[in-house]
Order: structure tokens, then C-alpha cells, then sequence
């Protein structure tokens, strides 16, 4: 032998499609046959998909012996065919009640206990086998004849409940040979143990079915990356197990800490819950009309552990459900938008007035359109300090005429970006806060020698929606396009209304009046990296005043001189700039064309 040793790995797989666990095992070993490792790497086991046989007739017959018989009967008496196997196989026979019967048969080469079972089967018989000696009895009374024992079947997984029911709805009422013909199958729910009532036959019948049935479910977990894992298990309900019920049930957990995982507690949100699943649905397997307790598949999640698990199914379930988590579980695309919001605001004034004055000795008249026609008399101090109404100097006319113009332009620009997710809604808020109403009460009251002086109380509303608010919701296409949902709001003060009264210092308002230029655009497509500009979103006001001396204002052409006009004039323009830029992820994104699983 060299002094290196020569190493290999011997590798074996355990495959078993029951609900046995598989495992897969690696062992390492030197020539000299010393192990240097093992591992095991336990493989979650899986029902299979191949029909399975019972046997549902007595375990030993009449006789452990294998003896071969050729019979060829026409119209026999039954009786004295079943005397005839009681000799082959050594035993003493008792006919109890109605047995009666003729049999026509043709048998070569057949075991004693098939042929025995053939004829109690053909004549509606059965048999209980009691020290060394056959009962034979019509089928109805096979249960009554039979050894009665007490016999304690445990179950593990399933309910004893409904395997009794099962066996007695099904197995204790076909009127085998040898098997009871009754309800004779009961349960302990406190230890989930079957009790037989029967003789052995029975026994070993109910231990078979049992051994079948009461086997642990097993369960698959799988990672869920991108979605959460109760998005993923309601779509796996809804859409691939349709007919399962939805729970919603929680499966345990530590008391403490709500980390978003989904629960059905209602003692209050500020509980903490470590490692809690939850049941989004569970489906009962059913077996002609008679349930045995099975748990068919059940659908759990697991917020924190970020898993879906399966408990129970077939071995297709779990492969579509893991197809449809490989096909689904994928990164949603990704865009990072940039918004261009320009406010242009444009305001002016225009004014233009007429002023007439005349001065005389002891009066002054104006004449203009803003204030109409006013005179007030000439004070000139006298001697003595005694004032007298009088005015040194010719009587004089002025006229004043004056034209101004005002212009006032704005330009607010926000640059807001935010990232967005494929088909998730995003809303930009650049609202503000404004007051709504304001409301006055007056308390007044007095008391004994001492007056109160009066309180006010004022009662202001705000309300917060306005300025500018965007909703987007895209649609990144593997194409390079992003298609978008957009609602932009813009919001402007139109006005306010006042109370005619004064109330305390100031008049009550009593609303204030918004202008909104709202759209609402359904799949806008745009180009990565183009930009979508949106205009015509304007709020435009004009006001104009126009003022005249009585009379003197209406005469045509010249009336100009006796009136004044004042104009103020406002626009406002919302112009939006929308660039969407695709973010490229090459890990497993879910706009990609085929999918490998």
C-alpha cells in the first residue's frame, strides 16, 4: 500500500415515494475502508402517485397450510361443500342460524382458504373461527358469533375519530368473510387511540388500514425572495387549490412583538410575535363520502422567516407549487422618475383715472371717478385767532389725469424624484395647508358688583389640499417603455366669502372658495429616458372696475374725462415634466422573456 492514501466518496441516494422521509447520503472513505465523513441532507418525502392495495380478507383463512384444491360442483348443498373444507383443514363446524344455499363451481389448483372465501362469498356467508372449530353464520350475523376482544390501536397523525367512523362506514359493513358485518370500531379522544370490538380478523384488518393512513404528513418550505410570503400563498390558493378553504389562522408564536407578520389576535397591535405562521388555506382529503382525517395539503406563510411551506399534497402539487413560485417569485422592475414642476405666475395692473379739481374763494370741488364729486369749504385763519371762510386770489380749474401699469411675473420650479415600483402606486405631495373658516362667538356676562368684560372665542378650520399632487402608477414593459397612470392635482384659492357683519374686530369667513384643474391620464407611454411634458393645467382671473362722476361719465365720447378704470389681471400655469429612467437589474427580474426554473 502507498503511503498516500488514496480517498474516494461514495454517494447514494434513497428515493421513496411514501410518506417515508428520503434521505440523501454522502460518505467518504479511505481505501482502508475508515469513514472520514458523512453527511445527510434530508429530502422532504412526498406521497406517491402509485395506486396502493389492501387486503381486506382474513389474514390466515382456515389454514396455515398450502393446500390446493380441485373441485367441480353442481348445485351442491352449501353445507356439505363447507363440512368438506372443515375436513381438509382439520377443524370442527357449526352452522348457526339461516345457512342455506346451493353452490355450482369449477375450481383447479386453488388454495383452500381462496376457494373456502369464494364460496362464503358467492352464498352471502361468513365465518368466525373459535377453538379450532367454524361458525358458520348468514352475513348479517357475522358479527355476532365472533371472539369479542378489546383491542387499543394508537394513531399519530390522523384523528382516531374519524378512522373509527371510516372503519365502520366502510370496512365493517361489506360483509366479508371472517370480518365483522358491524359498528364495532370506537375512539379515545383524549389518548386518539381506535378501540376494536372484534375478534382478530378484525384487529388485524383496522391495524392495516391504520398503517396505511397514519403516516406523517410532509412538509415543504420554500424561500419566497421578491413578493411576501402572504402574497404568494394567497395566490397559490386562490389560483392552483381553488377548492381548499381560506383560514387566516394563526399557527403559534412567541407573545411579543407585531414585526407585520399576519395574525388573527385580537388583544391588541402592540403584542410581539417572534417566528408566527399563518394558514391561508387547508383542504381535507375525502374518501367517498366518509372522511378519515386526513389533512389533504394545507398552505401556511411565514412573514419573518420569509417562507411559504406546504404540508400534506401529492407529489404534482408540490412540483406545480414550486413551478408557480419560480415562475412568479421574480424582483419586480424598478424606475426612478424625475418631475419638472414649473409654476409660471403672471400678474398686472391697469389703471387709468380722471381727476377734476375747481378751487374757488371759499370752497374746493373735486371731480374724479374713484371718489365721485366732494367739496369742502376754505379755512384761512384770521386776526385774533377768530377764523373766517375766505380765499385771496383767482378762482382756478386743474385736471389730473393719470395711466399706470403694473406687471409681476413668478417662475417656482420643484425638482422632486422618487423610484417606483412595477404596477405600485406613488403619489408626490406638495400641498400645503390653508384656512378653511373662521367662526366668532361673543361671550358676554357680568356678576354681582364686578361686569365682565365680554371674551371672544374664534373657531378657525384648515384644511391641507392645496398646490400641486401627483398619483403615478407605472407599468415598466420588458420593451423599454414605461406606461404610467397619472392624476395630477392642482389646487388654487378662488376666492372668499365673508360675513356681512362684524364680529368682534373682523368679519367671519365663511368659506374659501378652490379652483382645481385635475387629469386623469390612463396609459402614457413614454420612452426610457424621453420626457412627457404636460401643460395647459391654467387658472386665469380678470377683474375690472370701472368708476364715473353721475352724469358727466355717460355723456358719449367726452364721459371719458370722468371716469377711471382699474383692471387687475392674473394667470397661473402648472407645466409638468415627467422622465422615466428603467433601472436594469439583471438578478431574476421579472420582466424578463423566458423564465428557467
Amino acid at each position: 500500500m502507498k503511503d498516500t492514501i488514496k480517498k474516494f466518496t461514495v454517494s447514494m441516494m434513497l428515493l421513496a415515494f411514501t410518506l417515508t422521509t428520503p434521505v440523501a447520503s454522502t460518505l467518504a472513505m479511505d481505501v482502508d475502508g475508515d469513514l472520514l465523513a458523512y453527511s445527510m441532507d434530508y429530502v422532504p418525502g412526498i406521497r406517491g402517485t402509485q395506486a396502493s392495495t389492501i387486503s381486506l380478507e382474513s389474514n390466515s383463512g382456515i389454514t396455515n397450510k398450502t393446500l390446493p384444491i380441485s373441485l367441480s360442483l353442481r348445485d351442491s348443498d352449501v353445507k356439505q361443500v363447507l363440512r368438506m373444507f372443515a375436513d381438509k383443514a382439520g377443524l370442527n363446524i357449526i352452522f348457526k342460524g339461516n345457512v342455506s344455499g346451493n353452490v355450482t363451481m369449477d375450481l383447479v389448483n386453488v388454495p383452500l382458504n381462496s376457494a373456502f372465501n369464494m364460496v362464503l362469498t358467492a352464498t352471502d356467508l361468513s365465518y368466525s373461527l373459535l377453538d379450532n372449530t367454524l361458525v358458520i353464520t348468514s352475513g348479517q350475523d357475522g358479527a355476532t358469533v365472533a371472539k369479542q376482544e378489546m383491542a387499543i390501536i394508537p394513531v399519530k397523525y390522523i384523528n382516531a375519530g374519524e378512522v373509527a367512523n371510516f372503519l365502520n362506514s366502510n370496512i365493517f359493513a361489506m360483509g366479508k368473510p371472517g370480518i365483522s358485518n358491524a359498528n364495532i370500531a370506537s375512539s379515545n379522544p383524549a389518548t386518539n387511540e381506535v378501540i376494536i370490538f372484534g375478534g382478530d380478523n378484525d384487529v388485524a384488518i383496522a391495524k392495516k388500514v391504520i398503517d396505511q393512513f397514519d403516516k406523517k404528513p410532509t412538509t415543504t418550505s420554500f424561500k419566497v425572495n421578491h413578493s411576501t410570503p402572504q402574497q404568494m400563498a394567497d395566490m397559490i390558493c386562490k389560483m392552483l387549490l381553488p377548492n381548499t378553504g381560506d383560514m387566516g389562522t394563526s399557527t403559534g408564536g412567541a407573545a411579543g412583538i407585531m414585526t407585520g407578520a399576519a395574525s388573527d389576535s385580537s388583544s391588541g397591535s402592540d403584542s410581539i410575535t417572534l417566528g408566527e405562521g399563518v394558514i391561508a388555506c387547508s383542504g381535507k382529503a375525502s374518501t367517498g363520502g366518509s372522511s378519515i382525517g386526513l389533512g389533504g395539503i394545507t398552505v401556511a406563510y411565514y412573514t419573518q422567516l420569509g417562507t411559504v411551506n406546504l404540508i400534506g399534497g401529492s407529489a404534482q402539487q408540490v412540483d406545480m407549487i414550486k413551478e408557480f413560485i419560480a415562475e412568479n417569485d421574480k424582483g419586480q422592475p424598478q424606475a426612478y422618475i424625475e418631475f419638472s414642476l414649473i409654476e409660471l405666475n403672471d400678474a398686472g395692473t391697469r389703471e387709468f383715472s380722471n381727476k377734476w379739481q375747481l378751487i374757488t374763494k371759499h370752497v374746493s370741488l373735486d371731480f374724479s371717478g374713484d371718489s365721485g364729486v366732494s367739496a369742502k369749504p376754505i379755512r384761512v385763519l384770521g386776526h385774533g385767532d377768530n377764523p373766517y371762510w375766505t380765499r385771496t386770489g383767482k378762482d382756478q380749474l386743474l385736471y389730473t389725469l393719470s395711466l399706470l401699469m403694473k406687471n409681476d411675473k413668478a417662475r417656482n420650479i420643484s425638482n422632486p424624484r422618487i423610484l417606483v415600483t412595477n404596477g405600485q402606486e406613488s403619489v408626490i405631495d406638495l400641498t400645503q395647508d390653508y384656512i378653511k373658516t373662521i367662526k366668532t362667538e361673543m361671550n358676554s356676562g357680568s356678576g354681582g358688583f364686578s361686569t365682565i368684560a365680554p371674551t371672544v372665542t374664534r373657531t378657525v378650520e384648515t384644511d391641507s389640499d392645496l398646490g400641486i399632487k401627483i398619483t403615478v402608477t407605472p407599468f415598466i414593459s420588458p420593451d423599454g417603455y414605461v406606461y404610467m397612470n397619472l392624476k395630477p392635482e392642482y389646487t388654487t384659492i378662488s376666492g372668499r366669502e365673508e360675513a356681512d357683519s362684524i364680529v368682534g374686530d373682523r368679519k367671519d369667513l365663511l368659506a374659501t372658495l378652490l379652483k382645481r384643474n385635475n387629469l386623469d391620464l390612463k396609459n402614457v407611454r413614454v420612452k426610457d429616458g424621453d420626457t412627457l411634458v404636460l401643460a395647459g393645467m391654467i387658472s386665469e382671473t380678470e377683474t375690472k372696475n370701472v368708476s364715473k362722476v353721475p352724469f358727466l361719465g355717460d355723456i358719449p365720447g367726452l364721459g371719458t374725462f370722468f371716469r377711471s378704470t382699474h383692471t387687475d389681471k392674473s394667470r397661473s400655469e402648472l407645466v409638468i415634466l415627467i422622465t422615466p429612467k428603467i433601472i436594469v437589474d439583471d438578478e431574476n427580474p421579472a420582466n424578463v422573456g423566458e423564465s428557467t426554473l
